[in-house]
């Protein structure tokens, strides 16, 4: 990941990080204390979620991942990783997934309310990676297929 790239990663995580202390912020001045235990327990579960990226890839595909999975909240879609066995993103990254996949997934569910929990598990072997989703919102899955060089 190029320098720049970082730089805005490093922006964006910024941002997020200080929209939510305007959110705490507005909820203790309405004296709203059990939102703001509920939010920074979301808070919480959301970095728990988010810990596998960090443990179990390389520093470039961690990286790749979570912007992934920075670019799946903007679609509405909150990507939840659930075994990743890589030992480079490069595969990924030169077919834009699962960012590609995610996008599809969002234009299939209609008429949502709230955001879409995306479940993803990649497998690296043999010069290919395996991706399998699932999401409760959408009737076709679990997905799967493999991504080739």
């Amino acid at each position: 990941m190029r320098t720049q790239e970082i730089l805005a990663l490093i922006r964006r995580i910024r941002h997020d990080f200080g929209n939510h202390l305007q959110i705490i912020s507005g909820y203790t001045e309405l004296r709203r204390s059990q939102e703001v235990k509920d939010y920074i327990t979301g808070i919480v579960d959301e970095m728990t979620a988010e810990r596998i990226i960090f443990e179990l890839a390389s520093a470039d595909s961690a990286l790749y991942f979570y912007k992934q999975l920075l670019l799946a909240r903007d679609l509405g879609i909150i990507l939840r990783y659930e075994e990743l066995e890589i030992e480079s993103a490069y595969l990924l990254e030169s077919r834009n997934e699962p960012y590609k996949t995610l996008e599809f997934v969002s234009q299939k569910i209609d008429n949502r309310e709230d955001d879409i929990t995306v479940y993803i598990s990649l497998y690296q072997r043999d010069g290919k990676v395996d991706m399998f989703l699932s999401c409760e919102q959408l009737e076709d899955t679990p997905l799967s297929f493999s991504i080739r060089e």
